[in-house]
């Protein structure tokens, strides 16, 4: 049986590997709990957790996959442990922010301009989430997904994005907020560079009509990294109908 192993987004969980399970049944898919690591010595955890996954794997390569924010997690993986990855596929790819004017068309705009320009409110921010999210996860999510398609919304009506979403709101905000906070704040900073370092051939999940990560992001990405790349377009699908549609 293929394996892989997976690397959730932010706000996320391992559960929102159960969305790519359903659509690749026959595939072993080890989900990375990256919330788990302890935000002060991210890189030595998030190896860590590799190193387990992949001793899970019988010690045989693998392909890394990276679900949103969750595509910086995996290329940074794929460049620490080339050996081990014989693919980095990159599902919904929320792109370094240095590629290109990204910002006004992403959803999670608010939540990434507090990240570079007042972190303390984004403190608060995650604070007042989190406080919603215990009382009423679903509010919570019909906030966050109020600019999304007609598409991604009809998802959330379907039980199994409605526990992904529930678990990775809980676990991000409730859970392990500063966690949370310190992928955010990774993921605003400058890390382009790490793309130039990946060696395995690389594949690109982008749904036509992503509002969190906007498809121009998979564009850019296919040109900086310099691995054979291949971008595949999901047509009229947003971020998380996506990952509902990859063939691994």
């Amino acid at each position: 049986m293929r394996t892989v192993i997976f690397c959730h987004g932010m706000p996320g969980s391992e559960l929102d590997a159960d969305l790519l399970r359903h659509a690749n049944p026959s595939t072993n898919i080890i989900a990375l709990n990256l919330l788990d690591v302890d935000p002060e010595q991210m890189e030595r955890g998030l190896q860590d957790a590799f190193d387990e996954a992949f001793e899970q794997a019988d010690n045989k390569p693998v392909d890394l996959v990276g679900f949103s924010i969750g595509a910086m997690v995996a290329t940074r993986l794929a460049t620490l442990h080339p050996a081990n990855v014989s693919q980095l596929i990159l599902v919904s790819p929320a792109a370094p922010l240095s590629l290109g004017d990204f910002l006004p068309n992403m959803a999670g705009k608010p939540v990434f301009e507090l990240a570079l320009k007042h972190p303390k409110l984004l403190r608060l921010l995650t604070r007042f989430q989190g406080s919603v999210a215990r009382v009423s996860p679903r509010k919570l999510t019909n906030m966050l997904f109020a600019k999304c398609g007609a598409i991604e919304k009809q998802l959330l009506e379907e039980p199994l994005i409605r526990s992904a979403m529930a678990k990775a709101l809980s676990a991000s905000l409730v859970e392990k907020p500063a966690s949370y906070i310190a992928y955010v704040s990774a993921y605003v900073s400058e890390w382009s560079g790490i793309l130039l370092a990946v060696k395995c051939p690389v594949v690109l999940w982008h749904g036509t009509k992503d509002t969190w990560s906007p498809p121009e992001m998979s564009k850019k990405l296919e040109a900086a990294f310099e691995s054979e790349v291949t971008l595949n377009w999901v047509e009229n699908a947003e971020h998380y109908s996506t990952l509902t549609k990859v063939s691994l």
